[in-house]
């Protein structure tokens, strides 16, 4: 199986409704959790990288790393660069070996968004690599919420976007937000399935997937969500371990990093399940 590009990955999602798993990994513990846990389930899956990680381990270090990861592994895995805001930083995961990149410039004007997205498709595309972009806004942690349809995506601007730029898959803002919800999400399912429509099934992001319930994921994935994005409820199953009772002062750091390993194994393999994508790795 080994390593892919997004637009591959995302192709058997988008013609079967089925949503593929994007897991922001920082650790060796991570990424290896995320890999056992698509194997063990058969399931595709991405592992994904953001700047800040860069302040741990530098991206050309890890992103080898993550390779060899991918190229040993028994399920399909695409390496994505996540939320890249700059042209510097693309040219980098370029040089390194992703097989896919996000620019996000979706705080940007239209025109200018376009403009950045372009220039990247045109960067990456000869090169095999695939491009995801943003259009609308997914906040933080401050929330946004039904009343916030201001910085949602609108139809008409989503299919003039993918048209002008050749995007292989577009991240919409819908009502979900990064980090922890404070309130119940009120999800637009009805403009995600009319955006899907006006970009003739163009595979579709949701970021900002941890914490939605089941029937949540269940309604995005039927309305044309082929990728969903999950860091905050990883990085939560492996506090809860770390704070628990069973960590005391004579615990070892190996078998603390062993069973955070475990536990953000199962986290992921619970995210895989919501996706559909169980078993699809064949």
């Amino acid at each position: 199986m080994s390593l892919v590009n997004l637009a591959e990955l995302l192709k058997p999602a988008n013609e079967q409704k089925y949503a593929v798993g994007a897991f922001d990994v920082f650790s060796i513990e991570m990424a290896s959790a995320v890999i056992r846990a698509a194997e063990e389930t058969k399931s595709p899956v991405i592992l994904a990288y953001v700047e800040a990680f860069d302040t741990l381990v530098s991206m050309e270090s890890y992103v080898a790393f993550l390779r060899r990861l991918a190229e040993d592994a028994s399920v399909p895995v695409c390496i994505h660069l996540d939320h890249a805001t700059n042209l510097e930083i693309i040219q980098r995961a370029v040089r390194c070996g992703f097989s896919s990149v996000m620019i996000d410039a979706s705080d940007k004007s239209f025109e200018e968004n376009i403009a950045a997205t372009a220039e990247v498709v045109g960067i990456c595309k000869p090169l095999g690599i695939s491009v995801e972009s943003e259009l609308g806004h997914v906040s933080g942690n401050e929330g946004m919420y039904a009343d916030d349809t201001g910085v949602y995506t609108e139809v008409e601007s989503a299919k003039e976007f993918v048209d002008r730029t050749g995007v292989d898959a577009l991240a919409v803002a819908i009502g979900t937000i990064h980090g922890v919800y404070k309130s119940t999400p009120v999800l637009s399912f009805d403009r995600c399935a009319q955006i899907k429509s006006a970009t003739n099934n163009l595979p579709l992001v949701i970021h900002g997937g941890s914490g939605l319930s089941d029937e949540d994921f269940r309604k995005v994935i039927a309305a044309g969500i082929n990728k969903v994005n999950i860091f905050t409820d990883l990085t939560i199953a492996a506090m809860e371990y770390l704070t628990s009772d069973e960590i005391t002062n004579k615990t070892h750091y190996f078998s603390a990093s062993m069973q955070v390993t475990e536990v953000i194994k199962q986290a992921t393999i619970a995210k895989l399940q919501r996706f559909g994508c169980i078993g699809k790795a064949v």
